[in-house]
């Protein structure tokens, strides 16, 4: 899977789960507000912190029952008390009676008295029938018994509604869900810059490689038999970089500082350049100086890093015997010892105005026995591999400056 899908997915997952869980959320809650409580209380002390009963004798007086004797006659005032942060649905007080008695009136509920449980149970009106958290719902009625009546026990039930909102994964999940929008937010605001920015990068790539360009024709209408030079020592060496790994930035700079290594010969004399006998110690010299005329010229441009290198160093020999500074090993940078070995191959199997092309095994056996002299080992390797396989035909097909 191509790793620019990871993200969209990752957001697109991401938002399952948190739905998920706010699905799952609200069915917990549902079966929260589902499920009946019961609670005991005895003697004032509730078997819950959230509900209690608090029962209070208001008034009462003498009476007298069918027979004559004096029974007594009271009002009790009650309420269910809610402490807890949620509030009581459907509630529902059973009250366990210590002595018979006969319910003369009642408010705020209504009653089932029954005589052999000894018990008297009230359930809420369509108005009351919620007590609402930090609150409570007063009831009460009057009782004619033999005595006051002392009521002990009670028996709450109803069931406790929380909404999702009360719940501390709700904020965790709605958090993450603003976190996920601002993170897909800033996703596409990133995406939209980076598209831009790529189209920019292309369009600079273009006018660096068509300056480039123009600069490889002025090099080879200098020297024809060098024509095509350039482009096949940037394409070797933007495969030997390749093959060792380096980053794709790396690699693209590696190969337009390949394209622009010989620039210094613009401005040795032709009489030099094309000259088909051997070279005098005075024009040798001259010749050499085209690495350090290159980057000269070169100096100003710094929006390719290590262009000047190239220039300067592909003639130094990894032994320290090159030109023009004579620095050997690391000294010389990477970017140098590739273009070294690069540029020695192409010249060894390209025509030239004093030689013909060598023979590919005679050019295998140069590299491998300046192997370690003229050039890096861990370099020249991959130029051998890179013969081996046949490919660097297939490169030059394959690749122009136009292209890449």
């Amino acid at each position: 899977m191509k790793r620019k899908f990871l993200i969209p997915i990752f957001f697109v997952v991401s938002i399952i789960f948190i739905q998920l869980g706010f699905v799952k959320l609200e069915k917990e809650v549902e079966k929260f507000n589902n499920t009946e409580v019961e609670i005991t209380v005895e003697d004032g002390n509730s078997d819950d912190d959230n509900v209690t009963i608090d029962m209070t004798i208001s008034k009462h007086w003498n009476d007298y029952d069918v027979d004559g004797n004096i029974v007594q006659g009271a009002q009790y005032d009650g309420a269910i008390v809610n402490t807890g942060k949620y509030n009581f649905h459907s509630w529902k007080v059973v009250l366990y009676m210590p002595q018979e008695g006969k319910i003369d009136s009642l408010w705020n509920g209504e009653y089932v008295y029954d005589n052999d449980a000894l018990t008297l149970t009230l359930t809420p009106m369509d108005y009351n029938g919620v007590v609402e958290s930090e609150n409570d719902q007063p009831f009460g009625f009057v009782c004619v018994s033999k005595n006051i009546l002392k009521f002990k026990t009670f028996k709450v039930f109803g069931y406790f509604e929380m909404g999702i909102k009360d719940t501390s994964m709700y904020w965790v999940l709605l958090y993450l869900r603003y976190a996920w929008l601002i993170g897909l937010i800033c996703y596409v605001i990133v995406k939209i810059c980076l598209i831009s920015y790529k189209q920019r990068q292309k369009r600079d790539e273009k006018i660096i490689l068509q300056i480039i360009d123009t600069f490889i024709s002025f090099i080879d209408a200098k020297d024809p038999y060098t024509k095509g030079h350039s482009q096949r020592v940037a394409i070797y060496t933007k495969e030997i970089a390749r093959r060792m790994g380096l980053d794709a930035d790396e690699i693209r700079n590696y190969f337009y500082i390949a394209l622009m290594h010989d620039c210094g010969k613009l401005l040795v004399p032709d009489s030099i350049l094309k000259k088909p006998d051997a070279l005098t110690p005075e024009e040798r010299k001259r010749i050499e100086e085209h690495t350090v005329i290159g980057a000269d010229l070169l100096k100003n441009m710094t929006a390719i890093n290590g262009i000047q290198d190239g220039a300067l160093q592909h003639h130094e020999r990894y032994d320290g015997t090159g030109y023009p500074n004579k620095i050997k090993g690391s000294e010389i940078s990477l970017v140098g010892r590739i273009l070294c070995v690069a540029d020695a191959f192409d010249a060894m199997n390209s025509d030239r105005c004093y030689r013909d092309k060598l023979p590919m095994d005679k050019i295998k056996d140069e590299l491998n026995t300046n192997s370690g002299k003229q050039f890096d080992p861990d370099v020249v390797k991959y130029m051998l591999d890179i013969i081996e396989e046949g490919e660097y035909e297939k490169l030059v097909e394959k690749f122009s400056v136009s292209s890449m």
